[in-house]
């Protein structure tokens, strides 16, 4: 069966040798989530292409059908705009990702949101990931929720080096 999961790790993988026939199947892709992913990946190995598919990749995030699916399917198109370098956008996506993650609820969906774009703001650098740590703190610090507490904890962990980024993006 061809489910959106395996249509869009067919595309990371085709992406990486055939990118623009990658791009071609990614727009396939009826559900928003794994879209946007895909689109993600395509950007990763788009070359000066990786802007307009990453921006296809935003818009599609947008159409999810909750504020959780919106906001953390950012995370791959901000690692995927931070490896082709373009920081400058990847910083700002990140910003305006933060800024949404805002309208998430409950918190423990936040939390994994937050976490998400955590593991990309990593791939921009250490200090911009220490913003986001702070943002963690600042959003779940008073939730006793345990994916908050082990949000913060896990958050705590990376930027001290206990715990290594992890490279799910890819």
């Amino acid at each position: 069966m061809n489910t959106p999961t395996s249509q869009r790790d067919q595309i990371a993988q085709l992406a990486k040798s055939k990118n623009a026939e990658a791009y071609k199947k990614a727009k396939d892709i009826k559900d928003p989530w794994f879209k946007a992913q895909a689109l993600a990946h395509v950007a990763r190995y788009g070359d000066d292409k990786a802007i307009k598919y990453s921006n296809e990749a935003i818009k599609t995030a947008d159409s999810c059908d909750d504020e959780y699916k919106k906001v953390a399917v950012l995370a791959w198109v901000i690692a995927a705009l931070a490896e082709t370098k373009h920081l400058k956008q990847a910083s700002s996506l990140l910003m305006d990702a933060l800024n949404k993650s805002k309208n998430i609820t409950p918190n423990s969906s936040k939390s994994e949101a937050l976490i998400l774009l955590l593991q990309a703001a990593f791939k921009i650098d250490v200090g911009t990931a220490k913003n986001v740590v702070k943002t963690i703190e600042s959003a779940l610090g008073n939730d006793t929720h345990w994916r908050c507490k082990r949000a913060i904890k896990d958050a705590k962990q990376l930027i001290s080096g206990e715990m290594k980024p992890r490279e799910f993006f890819w």
